[in-house]
């Protein structure tokens, strides 16, 4: 796994306004917490886009840098959840989750598909039910992300949370037989499908009324 930090600052000021300047200078306020305990902090908004270049995710684990407690004192946890303006979609708080040595974590991972399936290639429409799931693993064996390769996947085939391989050490916790995505027929192809199988029994019930009208 590769190793990321995130630096944090212990925050004394509390409140809209203090959140606000806060925010001004270039932080983001946040909370670390774990088995009770809350640390209040703030995170400067540079350092956490570096770690975050794209989507935020819990699956990352970083190194916490900083904050109050024992000097020097290891410290690793991830983003267990943020709140967004409405309005800018600016990250306005964090909540970052301590994790503990030893001890298992409960988490979401997000799921990433590689490869054209051969449904696709054939005029279907590949579309995704779920993007991430749910895991319990240590620290160690969290993956950032679960590939799945759709190559195989012909048009009506689906893939389920119990095809998925997470790794060594990796739980996953949501329901194995909920759908993770699909190769769909498009509806244009059943429909014309359904109108050649209607045509095709409005002609055999034809036939046969003229079979019954030849006999009498």
């Amino acid at each position: 796994m590769e190793s990321k930090s995130l630096p944090v600052e212990p925050r004394t000021d509390f409140g809209k306004n203090a959140s606000r300047r806060l925010r001004r200078e270039g932080f983001i306020p946040g909370v670390i917490y774990s088995h009770g305990e809350t640390e209040t902090v703030k995170i400067p908004i540079k350092d956490f886009f570096r770690l975050f270049k794209g989507k935020v995710s819990e699956s990352v684990l970083f190194d916490i840098k900083g904050g109050s407690g024992k000097e020097g004192a290891e410290k690793m946890g991830y983003v267990k959840d943020y709140q967004l303006d409405p309005l800018t979609g600016e990250i306005v708080h964090l909540d970052l989750f301590k994790v503990t040595k030893g001890e298992k974590l409960v988490t979401k991972v997000p799921v990433e598909f590689t490869g054209t399936s051969k449904g696709v290639k054939m005029g279907g429409i590949f579309e995704i039910d779920l993007r991430e799931v749910e895991v319990e693993c240590l620290p160690r064996d969290l993956p950032e992300v679960i590939m799945v390769d759709v190559t195989e996947l012909n048009a009506g085939d689906s893939i389920h949370v119990r095809d998925l391989s997470p790794g060594e050490g990796v739980v996953i916790l949501t329901l194995p037989d909920a759908p993770v995505a699909s190769v769909q027929i498009p509806r244009v192809v059943v429909a014309e499908e359904t109108a050649e199988e209607a045509e095709g029994a409005a002609a055999e019930e034809k036939k046969e009324e003229s079979a019954e009208a030849s006999g009498d």
